[in-house]
């Protein structure tokens, strides 16, 4: 039976406790040359990112947030909340034993050793108490924390499978080991310093201080019987386990995914969370986007080693769902093994799969294949899923560009550019069309270029062109005179806005049709600007060289509903609400159209994936000019089943994009679901429950 009487005064304990002079130069021997290696190899890492261009992405407020970030780990717990308890618990696991070395080493070895100050030495008494307390406790959540991660990579094989989408023969075994060799190390760590702490306990009989470390004390408890003798023998022998595990681990961190523990936390502090809703100018426009390594910022390539292989962008993208050659994750694992052979740098394991087509200089459409870029949808979900601040679509745009810049686009896309460039729209017609759509209303259309209005409507041109948006148009235009607007559009001057022509790569484009539309704003006498196109919104918010403060149309209507300019009459049924990829995600906008359904009298049900983690309809990033035709399932497709699947008594797939219009109706179709849900423009519905009082 062991006794204990706690004396404060006399807690401490030797780190080299029967070592001889010869052992303890070999230990530090063995650190300097673990330290060695790891300080080459993170300088190797460091000089690989230093040849990327540069770009600046110094903001305190974003580094002030990220630290945030990192260390409730809130990034890591979106839509997984048992993985990020459990990894919240092993980084700060991690972070309170590492300091606990770190702490050591300054008593011992900077303090005692270099110094010559035993005086100032204070890792003793009550300070070794409180010390010894803390990293049990964080040590034995460290351990559990990794046991549960574990468990959790045994139980989704999907997003944790590491074969390419592509079709691509590749041997990613490499990263399969290194997962398990990181997992294993630290999980091997953990155990043995309790191991450790608990034979000296054992061997050095008890004292009464240590019943603090909780974790060794009930192992000394349990080694107890194998008397002080055999607990020394086995305190020896872990002690030099323990510490060659560590510093194999030390020397293994730079060249392993063990990386990330520095990456991520960079990755998270540089990120711009605007950085796709507003791209990059093109620098040099004799040689737009990115061609060679070279051209990739400092960023791009922190970007790629960040990658931590969690597979979160992998499950979400609507790319990959389809059959699509692309995945996400697996363009940036391609895009770091490339950039790693080009600076000669190798992974412990080797390489993870190996990289194609490493000779050459050309990226785009050598080493990520042309197929694979042109089928990103530019919807953002995989930013919003990834974890550490990946920013997949800007780099996926600017490798677009540089295929539009060489000619290598696809018949669709290059038919759209043509258009847009000889009418300002992508259907190849007239301008003087565009307008077309009011003619059937009862009431002029005010031209804003002739007359002053309150509200400027860009009307896009799926709600200018398109049978099935223009309805909608029609009903927005209803809706507003009903409540009081005053709004007029720009007739034949409003161009397409560019939102999607620039994410297709086209910034001469772009640029054109931007020039144009703003002329014709300055042209114009109004107060605000609304659109019924979440695409043309984000581009109008933040890449128009203008101080307008342009509106979705549903926080018009949600304020004349709230109001009462408009009163709604109850409808009956149930809704479900598709959030489009260029409201919700990037411009965080949920609320409003909600708030419009149930204001209308209608049950909202809501859908598994939504609001943030809506799925993209497929119509983005130039996607609808595209042909699609040799996907396996087209993601509107996929989404109409989920909707379909909630149940017979849902009977409006409520949209509030024109787009999405136009990709659900069609979904509709090829599913073979008319009659089982419709697919209905919130501004419709809103018209439905509507007590339209005519005005004028």
């Amino acid at each position: 039976m062991v006794t204990v009487v706690f004396a404060a005064e006399t807690a401490g304990r030797e780190v080299f406790l029967g070592f001889d002079t010869t052992l303890t130069v070999v230990f530090y021997v063995l650190s300097t040359v673990a330290i060695g290696i790891f300080v080459w190899g993170f300088y190797r890492r460091i000089r690989k990112y230093t040849r990327g261009s540069s770009i600046n992405r110094l903001d305190w407020g974003r580094f002030v947030r990220a630290l945030g970030d990192i260390g409730s780990n809130r990034t890591i717990a979106k839509r997984h909340r048992v993985v990020g308890i459990a990894h919240f618990f092993v980084l700060w696991g991690f972070i309170v034993l590492l300091i606990g070395t770190t702490v050591i080493a300054i008593n011992d070895d900077i303090i005692g050793i270099l110094l010559g100050k035993p005086e100032w030495e204070f890792w003793h008494g009550t300070f070794y108490i409180v010390y010894a307390f803390v990293l049990d406790v964080f040590g034995i959540g460290f351990i559990v924390g990794l046991i549960v991660l574990a468990r959790i990579r045994r139980s989704d094989p999907l997003r944790l499978d590491y074969a390419r989408v592509d079709g691509v023969e590749a041997n990613r075994r490499g990263y399969s080991l290194d997962d398990k060799v990181f997992l294993g190390t630290l999980l091997f760590l953990g155990v043995s310093g309790f191991l450790l702490e608990g034979f000296r306990i054992a061997a050095t009989d008890f004292p009464s201080f240590e019943v603090v470390s909780i974790g060794g004390w009930v192992i000394a408890l349990l080694t107890s019987p194998l008397g002080e003798s055999a607990n020394d023998a086995a305190r020896m022998a872990t002690w030099w386990i323990h510490a060659l595990a560590a510093l194999t681990f030390i020397a293994y961190l730079p060249y392993s995914k063990g990386m990330h523990v520095v990456n991520d936390a960079a990755d998270l502090a540089f990120m711009k969370p605007t950085s796709a809703a507003v791209l990059p100018d093109v620098k040099d426009p004799a040689s737009p986007g990115y061609a060679t390594l070279d051209d990739f910022t400092w960023k791009d390539l922190l970007d790629f080693d960040a990658c931590t292989k969690c597979g979160r962008c992998h499950e979400v993208c609507p790319a990959t769902a389809s059959g699509s050659p692309l995945s996400p994750r697996d363009l940036i694992l391609d895009l770091r093994e490339y950039a790693d052979a080009r600076s000669g740098i190798k992974m412990w394991y080797g390489v993870g799969a190996r990289p194609t087509h490493v000779v050459d200089d050309e990226i785009p459409g050598h080493v990520i294949a042309t197929d694979t870029l042109w089928s990103c949808t530019t919807c953002m979900a995989c930013m919003d899923a990834c974890p550490v601040g990946i920013e997949h679509v800007p780099t996926i745009v600017q490798m677009r560009r540089r295929l539009v810049d060489t000619g290598d686009v696809e018949p669709g896309l290059q038919k759209a550019f043509q258009a847009l460039a000889r009418g300002g729209n992508s259907f190849g017609k007239s301008a003087k069309q565009r307008a077309r759509w009011t003619k059937t209303l009862d009431f002029k259309v005010k031209d804003a270029r002739k007359e002053p209005v309150d509200y400027l409507w860009f009307v896009g041109d799926h709600g200018s062109f398109d049978p099935r948006a223009t309805e909608v148009s029609r009903t927005v235009a209803m809706l507003m005179r009903s409540g009081g607007i005053d709004f007029g559009i720009l007739y034949d001057g409003e161009r397409n806005a560019g939102n999607d022509v620039r994410r297709a790569g086209e910034e001469g484009l772009f640029e054109m049709l931007r020039d144009f539309n703003v002329e014709a704003f300055d042209d114009a006498d109004y107060k605000r600007m609304f659109t019924t196109d979440p695409h043309s919104l984000n581009t109008l918010r933040g890449e128009y060289p203008t101080d307008d403060d342009v509106l979705h149309y549903t926080a018009i209507l949600d304020q004349l509903v709230s109001d009462g300019a408009i009163t709604l009459s109850a409808l009956s049924g149930k809704a479900t609400y598709h959030d489009p990829c260029y409201l919700g995600r990037y411009q965080d906008e949920y609320d409003a159209p909600r708030r419009l359904i149930e204001a209308a009298g209608l049950e909202l049900v809501e859908m598994g994936r939504c609001r943030e983690n809506s799925f993209c309809c497929g119509a983005g990033g130039g996607r609808i000019w595209m042909d699609d035709s040799g996907l396996d399932e087209r993601p509107a497709e996929n989404r109409i089943k989920e909707a379909v699947a909630l149940g017979d008594d849902v009977n409006y797939f409520v949209v509030s994009c024109p787009k999405d219009m136009i990709m659900y109706s069609d979904a509709v179709k090829t599913t073979g679901n008319e009659g089982n849900i419709e697919v209905v423009d919130i501004a419709q519905l809103i018209y439905q429950a509507a007590e339209v009082v005519p005005v004028g």
